[in-house]
Formats: structure tokens, sequence, C-alpha cells
């Protein structure tokens, strides 16, 4: 799972075929009501005004090049496309492709839309890893609050197994006089062994899973219901989300021309301060300040950062704002790049114990509180083992990992084999029993 989750139509290809914008050509627009016109009733692809089917076979070659060797018309979801808002993309075009690597695509009908592309090394992975881990099944997975509630259960019964497992290896251990192998049989060692070795992180393993699909108990919040609901005293409820494209005074073709690769341009906002996003490839985004004479990055300042705290708190409750270039105990990660620091930390002196940061270069903006961080025990702390001592040691927390997941792994192998043992066992007595003839002698 660490290497291999569920195959998607990752959207970094989806980005890298786009053609730059700066050459991309449109067909003239005074024709436009014309073509609409002519095409009631059928989806217009905004790039060519033509409808999305004439698209399909750009779209397909855009991909994959390899000979199609099959083409399937889908009526109804199947298990690479699971998701139920799939369903309004139906009916849906599988190519399965003749290549070594047995890509197959779809795509949707209605809208062009590339849906989904698998080889099938990735297929094999996701039925070892994605599929039986987050029950990826295509009937369960297609109804979403059914999905929740199964997997939510099954991860409370997961734990209640183990808890009474560890409960008994206890029992065993104070009862026996042999501290390491009460048992004559090496299965049932073996299972002993691993369940007092592992057993509490299989429980925290277990419990995690759960927690993170389902909301975090009423009683675990500090926060009042109102501020829940609302968000912090003196939020911005009511603020617009939308600017005057009036207040983007630098011409947004100023900006393309200085980075001719740019793929995709969204017009953005910082807390009212606009600026152009312009996406060059996957990984390389630039933000330019959309009210600067020339173009310039954008990035938060200091005065951007109490000038938001004031909105947020209105001078109602103290706090302070500092720079720091280290990671600390909430905001710290194990992929880190040149970016990652330094940061704004403004520490609110609030009876949550309210941290925010702000990354002046890539615009992300983190908040923490004390139900922020119960949030993060039940699920973040507990499944991926997000402490800072270990994800500022990556060599180690990929160490206490995989033991974890070893360990874990036997446990339940073992515990497997154990229960097909006791199965078998039941239904050999039960043939037995069927075929003993009666004894008539006198």
């Amino acid at each position: 799972m660490i290497y291999h989750g569920f195959p998607r139509a990752s959207a970094d290809k989806q980005l890298a075929l786009l053609p730059p914008l700066v050459t991309v050509e449109l067909p003239d627009t005074d024709i436009l009501p014309e073509i609409l016109a002519n095409q009631r009733d059928r989806t217009i692809s905004a790039r060519t005004f033509t409808p999305v089917e004439d698209t399909l076979e750009a779209t397909l070659r855009s991909w994959c090049t390899a000979p199609v060797a099959r083409i399937d018309t889908l009526k109804k979801l199947d298990q690479w496309i699971p998701f139920g808002r799939n369903r309004e993309e139906l009916p849906i075009y599988k190519y399965h492709f003749d290549d070594p690597e047995r890509h197959q695509l779809y795509l949707g009908s209605k809208t062009g839309r590339v849906l989904q592309f698998t080889s099938h090394k990735e297929r094999v992975w996701a039925w070892v890893g994605a599929i039986p881990h987050w029950v990826y099944f295509t009937k369960l997975r297609q109804e979403q609050q059914l999905w929740l509630n199964s997997v939510k259960w099954a991860a409370g019964i997961g734990c209640i197994m183990v808890i009474l497992g560890f409960v008994l290896a206890i029992r065993v251990a104070v009862k026996s006089k042999k501290k390491a192998a009460p048992y004559k049989k090496k299965w049932y060692n073996w299972h002993y062994i691993l369940g007092f070795s592992f057993g509490i992180f299989a429980i925290t393993f277990a419990f995690s899973g759960m927690m993170s699909l389902a909301d975090m108990p009423e009683f675990l919040k500090k926060a009042p219901k109102t501020e829940q609901r609302n968000g912090p005293p003196g939020g911005r409820r009511g603020e617009s989300r939308y600017l005057d494209p009036g207040l983007y005074t630098l011409d947004y073709r100023t900006a393309l021309a200085a980075y001719p690769d740019t793929r995709t341009i969204a017009w953005s906002e910082f807390r009212g301060h606009p600026y152009y996003t312009l996406t060059i490839t996957p990984t390389e985004r630039v933000f330019i300040d959309a009210q600067a004479d020339g173009v310039s990055p954008f990035v938060i300042t200091e005065d951007m950062v109490r000038l938001d705290m004031e909105r947020q708190y209105r001078d109602s409750i103290p706090y302070t704002v500092e720079l720091i270039d280290e990671f600390d105990r909430d905001y710290h990660t194990r992929k880190v790049t040149e970016t990652s620091l330094p940061v704004y930390r403004v520490i609110v002196d609030d009876y949550m114990h309210t941290r925010w940061y702000y990354n002046p270069v890539t615009l992300e903006t983190r908040r923490f509180d004390d139900d922020t961080r119960t949030r993060n025990w039940l699920y973040h702390k507990l499944h991926t083992l997000d402490f800072k001592f270990l994800t500022d040691r990556p060599w180690l927390w990929n160490i206490v990992m995989y033991t974890l997941m070893i360990g874990g792994t036997a446990l339940s192998v073992t515990g497997i084999v154990l229960s097909v043992k006791w199965i078998v066992r039941g239904i050999r007595k039960l043939f037995r029993k069927k075929h003993i003839r009666p004894n008539n002698s006198i």
C-alpha cells in the first residue's frame, strides 16, 4: 500500500498531456451560436467546438499509441471504475491495448473524460493491496454510504477480535508456568508470541483505520458545538468567495508570456489579495502577483499574516507571529521539500491552544487546535506513525513501519492457519459421526 495504491488516471499525466496555453489555437467564437444550434442535446468540446465523441480518438492516442485490441461499451461500472459518481458517464468506452503492459483506458461517452488508465502490473498489485485493504469491490464501492458503514463495522469487529485475543494471551501468560511457549503445538506458540509482540499494534492499526472514516466522538471534542459548526470567533463568515475581476490589474497574457510552458492558469486569491496560479508541470507551480506592475512572484508576508489574524480574532485574543525554519510538534512532514520551510507560525493564546502556519512560498495554510490534535491521534499518528521523532528520521520510520507490518502480517497468518485447522477438524468430526454404524450386538 505504501508503493502501490488503487490505479487512477493520473492527474499528473493528464496535465502533462495538455499543450501549453500560449500554443492553443481556439476556433472563432463568432460561429459559436450556430454550432450550438446545430448540436442540441450533445456535449461540445470547449477546445474544438465539436461533439466530444469526435475528440475521443485524439484523447485515446495521447494516452497510448499501441494498437487497440478490443473496445467494450460498458453499461454498468466494473472493478476499475467502481465509484458511484461514474454512473453519469455511462455508457463508458473501455479500450484494451495490444501492448506488453496490457493497458486499459476508460473514456466517458458523455464528456469524453478519461476515467481510468491502468496497466496489468497495476491491476495485479491492486488485488494484492488496495482492493482488499480499502474493500474496493465493485458492487459495494459504488454505494458510498453502504461502503462506509461496511468498512467501519469490519474494522470495529476486528478491533474487538484483537482485544479479546490479547486478553486471552495475558490470561494464558498468568496461568502458565512457561513464559515463552506455553503450548505444545508450534502454530499455537507462534500465534501466542506474535500476539504478545504485535497485538497492541494490530489493535491501533484496526482502530485508526476505522477512525479514518468515522467522525470523532462528541465527548472527545473540546470546542463548543457552535464553534465546531461556524469556526473560530471572528472568522470570515459572510465574506464573498469571489473577487472583482477588475482587481487583477496585471494582464494574464503577460504572465503567460513569461512562462510559455504553462499548462493551466487559475485566478486565485489569498485573503482578498489576487494572484494567478500557473501550473507548468505536475511538480511545478508559479504564483504571480496579479496587482504588480510586472511579472513578480506572489508570496505571503508577515503583514498579510497579521491582517488575517486581525480578521480572525479582531484583537480579542492575543497571539504571536514568528518565522520558523524548523519543524515543530504540529507542523512536520515525512516528505521534506525545499519549500517546506520556513513558515510563519502564529501561536494564539486561547483555550483551544490554536496554532496557524503560513507557508510564504507554497501559500499553504494549516490550522491546529486541541480537536485537530485529537483527530490526528485517532487516525494519522496511529495509522501512519506521524510522529515528529520518526518523520524527522525517514530511515527510522521505514524500519519501524516495516517491522510492524511484517509482524502484523505474521500474526494474521498464524491466526488464519489456526482458524482453518479448527474448521477442518470440525468438518472431519461431523463427517465421522455421520458414518459411524450403530452397534447391534447383544
